[in-house]
């Protein structure tokens, strides 16, 4: 998988920050991660303090649970959601931190989508864009609400998803400040006018950059692999091989009984 990050900072006054993870989290696992919330913990952003608690507990999980990545994901939510909400000083009319968090768990031809808040993560393929997240949010615009986000709440549950990546697919992960400037039809053109992941990111944050000041992340993977022979396609190859061999028994056959009779004759 060919991977991309791209970022800019947003405007000082307005609060928000962003983190993200792109890395090889097992051998043949890789982590694809963007969060964007508010608040600080120790004097680290709370996405900052999220995102290394979902790498770091899927470290440690992806081994024992790799026949089982969503629940590898879900737990590695928990604990980032724990992490944030015990110091967050979280009351019940107070929340001092939060954040959103979309992740993707790649494990082979398998991409595994774990959410919440308003980060999102697309899947293009040969020219269309899906959305493989819902937003945990209501209204739009400037009047939008994000109904669910890491440490606002002692449990909490990501939505999952599943998706098995073809040859040339790409996963989009972007932050909420980012895809809220951006339509899914420019997503869409920019991977359609290049098969560069990072000639993506440079052209979605251009977009964006030029249409508001908050800050922006996009984390864009293209999956380049060859698809598995197609079983079908080599039974005709096996037919025909049966075919010869059946001739030449039959041709054998013939041989031996034309000899047999010449001898006879003699």
């Amino acid at each position: 998988m060919e991977i991309a990050v791209g970022s800019r900072p947003g405007a000082p006054q307005r609060g928000d920050d962003e983190a993200y993870v792109a890395e090889i989290v097992a051998p043949g696992v890789v982590l694809l991660a963007v969060a964007h919330g508010f608040g600080r913990i120790r004097e680290r952003p709370a996405p900052a303090v999220a995102a290394q608690a979902v790498r770091d507990s899927l470290k440690r999980r992806v081994r024992s649970e790799r026949r089982d990545p969503r629940a590898a994901l879900s737990a590695a939510f928990a604990t980032a959601n724990a992490r944030v909400y015990a110091h967050s000083g979280s009351t019940e009319d107070y929340v001092a931190s939060g954040t959103s968090l979309t992740a993707a768990l790649i494990v082979g031809d398998h991409a595994f989508v774990a959410h919440v808040g308003g980060t999102r993560a697309y899947l293009g393929r040969e020219g269309t864009l899906a959305t493989l997240t819902v937003d945990d949010a209501l209204g739009e615009g400037t009047l939008r609400l994000i109904t669910r986000t890491l440490g606002t709440q002692p449990t909490l549950e990501p939505s999952l998803a599943h998706v098995r990546l073809m040859h040339g697919d790409a996963l989009v992960l972007s932050s909420g400040a980012l895809h809220e400037l951006l339509a899914d039809d420019e997503i869409a053109d920019a991977l359609r006018a290049s098969a560069s992941s990072e000639d993506v990111t440079a052209r979605l944050l251009a977009i964006a950059g030029i249409r508001g000041d908050g800050a922006g992340t996009v984390i864009v993977g293209r999956a380049f692999h060859e698809s598995a022979p197609d079983a079908n396609a080599r039974r005709p190859q096996v037919r025909e091989a049966a075919i010869a061999l059946a001739a030449m028994i039959a041709a054998t056959i013939v041989a031996i009984f034309m000899l047999h009779a010449l001898f006879a004759a003699a």
